[in-house]
């Protein structure tokens, strides 16, 4: 069984190597006490409880307000992020480290043209913790808090004005973003729980929530003496619907899926493993 969830973390990290990354669902897990288990390598014996999750978002689409004479501003892109996490205070405390690469471009009209910003694959990371604000155990009912930093600094591949590919100079390019959110979950097993209380079934763990979100977006470049510039951006709408699932597997692991509408239009999955 150790040599599964090994395998499991194996092909999470492999994953981690081989696409671009970038997320910050609130989910993955809904609550710090989960996954169930002892962990794989049982570190709580030693060192604490850690945590390994990936997480894969795809923004589709998310409105700005940008800075005087923008207008029609958005960002997109695809990002997908390794967290490492350690739950503390008997897993009601879990502080996280990110770390990552962002895929991200970002799109405006000024002057009455058609400006874009492509961003190169660059590194990502972020920080933030879940808080397990009340739970009814009777209901399997939690209540948890989650906020987080994350930041990127992408080099400039490609701009546009107009459409055709631009020379550009004293290009810039980086998004600071942070967010608070918080959710409801409700477990539901897929089954019944034997040995001793220890979980040897499946569980699903639906949850909902809100979020404010905010972030500035600084992109800008000089092309034949012009100078374009987005003007430090921040989301339109700073509230988002939060939506999701968690699976949970036997003993150490799980796999997530969540959506978000409102301010943006995403979508992200990934999974966790307990060491």
């Amino acid at each position: 069984m150790k040599l599964i969830y090994i395998t499991i973390g194996l092909i999470i990290i492999s994953l981690f190597v081989c696409v671009n990354i970038y997320a910050a669902p609130a989910g993955n897990t809904a609550d710090t006490k989960t996954p169930y288990g002892d962990g794989v390598l049982k570190l709580k014996d030693s060192i604490g409880t850690v945590k390994l999750s990936i997480n894969a978002e795809s923004v589709i689409d998310r409105e700005l307000t940008g800075g005087s004479g923008v207008s029609n501003a958005e960002t997109e892109g695809e990002w997908y992020m390794l967290r490492l996490s350690y739950p503390i205070f008997e897993n009601v405390l879990e502080p996280y480290l990110k770390l990552g690469v962002s895929h991200t471009e970002a799109s405006w009209t000024e002057g009455g043209k058609f400006v874009l910003i492509k961003g190169d694959n660059e590194l990502a990371w972020g920080i933030g913790a879940k808080f397990l604000a009340y739970e009814i155990p009777r209901y399997k009912v939690k209540f948890v808090i989650d906020g987080g930093y994350r930041t990127t600094e992408p080099g400039i591949v490609d701009v546009s004005v107009n459409d055709p590919s631009r020379t550009v100079s004293a290009a810039d390019y980086k998004i600071d973003e942070w967010q608070i959110s918080g959710i409801v979950s409700m477990e539901f097993p897929l089954g019944n729980k034997r040995n001793r209380g220890k979980s040897d079934i499946a569980s699903l763990v639906p949850y909902v929530g809100l979020a404010y979100s905010d972030c500035d977006i600084n992109g800008k470049f000089t092309y034949s003496g012009t100078t374009y510039d987005i003007g430090s951006a921040e989301y339109d709408t700073k509230i988002v619907l939060i939506t999701g699932c968690d699976l949970l597997l036997p003993e150490n692991a799980s796999l997530n899926i969540e959506g978000r509408l409102g301010g943006e239009t995403a979508v992200s999955g990934g999974g966790t493993v307990k060491f």
